[in-house]
């Protein structure tokens, strides 16, 4: 088969491809990091290049559907750049009780007549300093390979750096301990390098995650990994967070080899693409996870650029789409010592939630966030520059706010959200989610803003920004399908606030408080979310932002071995609600497809 070149611009970046390659899989070859919402099969036209050469069409076409036939040239339209990642969230005090330590040990030296093995009396002499009994430190037959060469050139005084009970490694002296706590979300990854002495943070990055080339939500990534192979997601994230430890490394001036400790959460379906399982289990009845007990592992079978005799630890899974990342969020709030009545929402590309107290919790899963992701809204995008993130009524007059001051090019999750309310409140959008017509308006907002509504057949555009004003040089609007999104985002979400309030036998008004996580969380107007009844009305005043509680709580699980045994518990001890097999869902959720009256 014939193979040809194809160059990417503007990084004039050059792959060679096989004849019949889709321009999509040519980026992916590249290195580039395409968004591709719906996994390639066409339908959300998000992969938009623009061929300049070569080929059999020029212009702007989706690069899932162009095939290589011959050397191309092609400009990637829509190059990231800007992206607003939440890397804080809410802190809690708590003891520095580390799972790794080190210690210098002076061991006894062989005698003639002694029959003990140098390891032997390597673990003695821990035991004396650690507390830890020797029976219990195994074996670390790699550690034994240099062990008599390295005591007789230390004189018998080396350091040992331990997880638990183990040891990890025999140093000449004592240096530094570091520990890399990862958030794996849908759409980002987080990693915090800490102090493994001390707890301190030391460094924080962030980027996307590069599995969104697979698809945008968990669906399409485990379909890809079902229909495909799971390897190049789990090439994808590992090689993401690699980067993500070289970074914070460079940032801190450390060397990577002194992280000996890499600690993660992340949702049902990261967890599994991570570790290498195909997330079949997930996806089809009766949904439930491969493993859902917490993972700790020899850190050398993961390719992360760390210390190769570290360890990892990924905290449990609680169920088919509730996963590590939720355990996460009740580590940082302390759930399990909550007396309030509490509903914890962590609003992502998909929607967990928790409800209840330190007696009892109920959680669920809703499929709520690739609307607010904007994977599934025809302008939508993600936070990033030129992303209209906030909309507002002054006077008469609708306006935005644009992330980093640009023209708007699209629009994100909290300004979707803020539009949506308007339209509701000013009676240009009805409750069953229709767009009126610019003849059926009667506010004055309304009518003032009626200009803005294009019919396009049975899908109406209420436009922002017109061609002219937009960065891009196309209009940045609305649509009556991306309403109906919204609709089934918020419809989902308030259905599993009203069952598992069901389950526990409350009313909502009875809940005392709203905790909110996850970038959209954070940045979504309290507001918003009530006006479009995402969240019940009665509970807008108890909302409070908590930032990225699920990453808050990997670094709590990494600095405090009792943290990360409660985290063990409460996995175990919550309710789970199965929404889809409910026989109030379907119901409750067709219900709450309404937007509320005004």
């Amino acid at each position: 088969m014939s193979q040809f070149n194809v160059v990417f611009m503007p990084q004039r970046l050059s792959v060679t491809v096989e004849e019949g390659t889709n321009l999509l899989d040519a980026q992916i070859k590249a290195g580039l990091i395409p968004d591709a919402p719906c996994g390639g099969k066409g339908t959300c036209g998000k992969c938009l290049v623009n061929v300049l050469k070569g080929g059999n069409e020029t212009g702007v076409v989706k690069a899932c559907q162009t095939l290589v036939t011959d050397d191309m040239e092609v400009d990637i339209i829509n190059v990231p750049k800007g992206y607003h990642l939440l890397t804080t969230g809410i802190e809690r005090q708590i003891d520095f009780l580390p799972l790794i330590k080190s210690f210098n040990i002076s061991v006894e030296k062989c005698e003639m007549g002694d029959s003990r093995s140098d390891w032997k009396r390597l673990k003695k002499a821990v035991s004396e300093v650690s507390g830890i009994d020797e029976k219990d430190i195994p074996l670390n037959i790699n550690l034994v390979k240099e062990l008599n060469g390295l005591l007789k050139e230390c004189n018998y005084i080396v350091n040992v750096v331990m997880y638990k009970n183990e040891i990890l490694q025999i140093r000449k002296e004592d240096g530094p301990v570091y520990i890399m706590a990862f958030d794996i979300g849908t759409t980002s990854v987080v990693g915090y390098l800490l102090d493994g002495k001390n707890g301190k943070e030391i460094a924080v990055d962030s980027m996307l995650n590069p599995q969104s080339q697979y698809g945008a939500d968990v669906i399409q990534r485990s379909n890809y990994s079902m229909e495909n192979s799971v390897e190049p997601l789990t090439i994808a994230i590992r090689n993401a967070m690699k980067k993500l430890v070289e970074n914070n490394c460079k940032k801190a001036k450390i060397n990577p080899c002194d992280i000996y400790l890499v600690n993660i959460v992340g949702n049902t379906c990261m967890h599994h693409l991570f570790m290498g399982i195909v997330p079949s289990a997930l996806v089809l009845a009766p949904y439930n996870p491969s493993v859902s007990e917490p993972v700790i592992d020899n850190v050398n079978s993961y390719d992360l650029g760390v210390n190769p005799n570290g360890k990892l630890q990924v905290l449990s899974n609680i169920a088919g789409f509730v996963g590590a990342d939720t355990v996460g969020v009740l580590v940082a709030t302390g759930f399990d010592r909550i007396d309030k009545l509490t509903l914890a929402i962590d609003i992502g590309t998909n929607g967990e939630m928790v409800l209840g107290n330190k007696q009892r919790a109920i959680t669920c899963s809703t499929a709520a966030g690739p609307a607010f992701e904007g994977a599934k809204i025809e302008c939508g995008m993600r936070g990033s520059a030129g992303a209209i993130d906030h909309l507002k009524v002054e006077g008469k007059r609708i306006v935005y706010s644009v992330i980093g001051d640009e023209k708007p090019i699209g629009i994100c999750g909290s300004g979707l959200m803020d539009i949506v309310s308007i339209m509701l409140e000013n009676g240009i959008v009805d409750e069953s989610g229709r767009i009126l017509d610019q003849d059926e308006m009667e506010t004055d907002v309304a009518k003032e803003n009626a200009f803005r509504i294009v019919p396009n057949g049975n899908n109406k555009h209420f436009v922002l920004a017109t061609k002219e004003e937009s960065g891009e040089g196309k209009a940045v609007y609305i649509s009556q399908k991306d309403v109906r999104e919204v609709q089934l985002a918020k419809g989902a979400m308030a259905a599993g606030i009203e069952l598992m309030s069901k389950q526990l036998g409350i009313d909502i008004s009875q809940i005392e408080q709203v905790m909110i996580a996850g970038a959209f969380g954070n940045y979504m107007s309290p507001h918003s979310a009530c006006a479009i009844g995402l969240i019940p009305k009665e509970l807008e005043k108890k909302i409070i932002p908590i930032g990225n509680a699920a990453g808050e709580g990997s670094k709590i699980a990494s600095l405090n071995v009792e943290e990360f045994n409660r985290s063990v518990a409460m996995a175990e001890k919550i309710e789970f609600l199965e929404l889809a097999t409910d026989p109030d869902f379907q119901d409750t959720f067709v219900d709450q497809l309404e937007f509320p009256e005004y």
